[in-house]
């Protein structure tokens, strides 16, 4: 799988020009600092900015998976796997780029005028075949129901070392999520503009902190990170060493996972925005790679290396909080740690639960994705009382299945990509204005059957 998708990263790279560093520049100029510059970060109304959207994807991608993922990469695959997981991360941003392209060109309009889509829509129509886009929806609506019980057993695992009982934090937990999941995706869009933001500058402050405090090591850390990529780590204090092989592996693996590229799931609430051509919503698939995966897990890593604890007898899965409370103190450390993994976690729980109730809605129609909010909460309970542990291969799963299927489409169809890539580039300052004909001819078509009811 991890061939599947790296191998898909590369290829998609030479066909669409190595967008994601040619055009980084561009990039992220016109998406997070246009969205500063132009006050789109507060945008209200019943329109859907770019920015928007992209929160509520990362408020499914930003999870356990950067603070205690990256951890695991350092901890098995030593200081070099940081390299690979970066690398793995910039080719994952062409794949979310390819993803966010297609759910945009093949969204559809709903009774209200409000745009909806991903893999289960736009697999079938790129592809041709009717069976692949059930496929995905029974594939991701099983993975959504175990990976969002996961986050909240992950959740009250960590809380419950601070002997809050499992019973008490999965109940406040649960309706805390129900009070979001029963809105619906606005609502949950209006939730994510708001936390998103929150969640991360505390923990990149907090990380910014310990690495300020350490700065004197920052030089070694990254020598590491470059000199053990190619060559392993050998055992050194409480690290058990790593070969080459393992320094790649975990490097990858973290690099894939920890953003969500390849399973398509985020790009149900980038249908959802509303922009000019496909493009523009792409580049915020890109940004969303580069900030989770370049950006917040670059954090934890040189908490890790900076302060030390790698090269101790902490158990792999508390290197982050052994790094936060060895620079700030048990307390303090321990705090942020545990506040920014509850935060990630139960973000990350509501998304996937209402994006596995769009796949019930594409497998047995409108009524389900009303009955199937309460099916994931009432497993969302379930995953808080049993933990993270009882789950997680469950997961693993059903991510290889959503994933193989997503890719197939993504493989398919990266022509179709390519060229509204050239469209787009070709002449940027006309998309400023004008809006794609395909969604223009759409538009007036709801209009005229609005006028003929």
């Amino acid at each position: 799988m991890l061939i599947w998708l790296v191998g898909g990263g590369i290829f998609l790279s030479f066909r669409y020009k190595f967008i994601q560093f040619t055009k980084l520049g561009f990039v992220l100029k016109n998406t997070i600092v246009k969205a500063f510059k132009g006050g789109e970060i507060n945008s209200d109304g019943n329109k859907i900015s770019g920015y928007k959207a992209v929160t509520g994807a990362l408020a499914s991608t930003l999870g356990a998976g950067n603070i205690v993922g990256t951890a695991i990469a350092i901890g098995y695959g030593g200081p070099g796997g940081v390299f690979w997981l970066w690398l793995t991360g910039l080719f994952a941003c062409v794949i979310k780029y390819s993803e966010v392209v297609l759910g945009m060109k093949y969204r559809q309009r709903d009774k209200e005028g409000k745009w909806f889509g991903g893999p289960q829509y736009y697999l079938p129509k790129a592809t041709g075949w009717k069976w692949i886009g059930f496929a995905y929806a029974i594939s991701c609506a099983f993975c959504l129901f175990l990976a969002a019980s996961a986050q909240i057993g992950s959740v009250v695992d960590t809380v419950e070392t601070i002997h809050i009982p499992r019973i008490v934090s999965t109940a406040v937990l649960i309706i805390a999520a129900a009070l979001i999941v029963l809105g619906g995706l606005t609502r949950l869009l209006s939730f994510t503009e708001k936390i998103v933001p929150v969640m991360s500058v505390i923990y990149m402050a907090a990380g910014l902190v310990v690495i300020v405090l350490n700065a004197k090591e920052l030089p070694a850390a990254f020598a590491s990170i470059f000199q053990y990529a190619f060559t392993g780590r050998a055992a050194v204090g409480g690290f058990g060493g790593a070969t080459l092989a393992m320094c790649i592996r975990w490097g990858v693996c973290r690099g894939v996972y920890s953003n969500d590229s390849g399973t398509g799931v985020t790009t149900i609430t980038h249908a959802a925005a509303d922009v000019n051509h496909p493009v523009q919503q792409g580049m915020w698939g890109i940004f969303e790679v580069f900030f989770d995966t370049i950006v917040v897990c670059s954090v934890t890593c040189l908490v890790i290396l900076t302060t030390g604890v790698w090269q101790t007898d902490a158990s792999v899965s508390t290197l982050t909080i052994a790094g936060f409370q060895k620079a700030l103190g048990p307390v303090a450390g321990g705090f942020i740690v545990s506040l920014s993994l509850t935060l990630f976690c139960f973000t990350t729980a509501v998304a996937q639960t209402l994006f596995g109730c769009d796949q019930l809605v594409k497998i047995f129609g409108e009524k389900a994705g009303t009955w199937g909010k309460y099916v994931y909460l009432g497993l969302m309970f379930i995953g808080g009382m049993v933990g993270i542990s009882a789950l997680i291969n469950y997961v693993d799963f059903g991510s290889f299945l959503i994933i193989f299927f997503n890719m197939i489409g993504v493989y398919l169809c990266h022509g179709e990509v390519r060229k509204l890539t050239e469209e787009y580039f070709s002449d940027t300052e006309k998309w400023e204005t004008q809006k794609w004909q395909p969604w223009v001819e759409m538009e007036e078509k709801d209009i005229r059957s609005s006028h003929h009811e």
